[in-house]
């Protein structure tokens, strides 16, 4: 991996409440996942300001790379900017830049008027400061990627924007973290699926780790069980260096537990069919 720490802080009471499911964190993961990046944690808050202040000052301690996601609207649990920004002693201002572009993008002044014009003109209410930098990727988005001391990114929670947002500063992200232009190559992941349980296998996946380790801390070996569906599936992960190594891997498995090799479309289709 880069060496570069990342963690996701997923901000929302309908998260908590099970009224909506999170699907960002998993994108998010797999983002870190190809560009190299080592995702430590994934948090889920309420909308609750000392909550988000204190996980965000913790979380900005423990990683490079910080993403927070929802939040950000125009109703009174919409308190993301305003808690990220206290998370650095900043303030919050109505933001000229993102004014206008939500007035040129959105003409609300045509359709809203009184406290609703008022309420939707809140979400250009952003932190400020030296530290701050509003990226505007996306022509048809007024909303900007904040992003505080190169560090903390904040998205909204809609996953489309959410997905698209990320996206477009992934040039960003590689230049800020260093990151290798080549990095999304960088990866091999197998994986092998077999009718024998997880306590049958678990030894194999015991000795198979010890072995790795002594090529690279970076191999990791990991099962995946598939309740209900007869089978577990075993991932063998590493970089590009040592594919001779994982595909010999894969072969002995494949021999040892009596398994046949799939692709990460099978395994992530087999995933979410549960």
């Amino acid at each position: 991996m880069s060496g570069i720490k990342a963690a996701c802080l997923i901000i929302g009471d309908e998260v908590l409440n099970g009224k909506i499911t999170d699907t960002n964190s998993r994108f998010f993961a797999q983002y870190c996942y190809k560009l190299g990046i080592n995702l430590k944690e994934i948090v889920t808050v309420g909308d609750d300001e000392a909550q988000i202040v204190d996980t965000l000052r913790r979380l900005s301690v423990q990683n490079d790379f910080i993403v927070t996601s929802g939040g950000i609207g125009p109703t009174h649990d919409d308190i993301t900017y305003e808690s990220v920004a206290k998370s650095f002693n900043l303030p919050v201002a109505i933001d000229p830049e993102c004014k206008e572009r939500m007035r040129k993008i959105s003409s609300p002044e045509t359709r809203l008027n009184g406290q609703a014009l008022e309420d939707f003109y809140r979400m250009a209410t952003l932190p400020q400061g030296d530290s701050v930098k509003n990226y505007y990727m996306i022509e048809d988005y007024w909303v900007p990627v904040v992003s505080i001391e190169k560090k903390v990114f904040v998205l909204p929670g809609i996953p489309q924007m959410f997905e698209e947002l990320l996206k477009s500063i992934k040039t960003i992200v590689k230049q800020l973290y260093n990151l290798s232009p080549t990095n999304e190559e960088d990866f091999r992941r197998y994986f092998v699926k077999t009718r024998l349980s997880e306590s049958e296998i678990s030894q194999y996946l015991r000795d198979t780790q010890s072995r790795a380790n002594t090529i690279s801390s970076d191999i990791k070996i990991g099962s995946y069980p598939h309740f209900g569906q007869g089978f577990n599936t075993v991932s063998i992960l590493g970089v590009k260096k040592y594919d001779e190594f994982l595909m010999e891997i894969t072969k002995q498995t494949i021999a040892h537990l009596n398994g046949e090799e799939i692709t990460e479309e099978q395994e992530r289709a087999y995933s979410d069919s549960r």
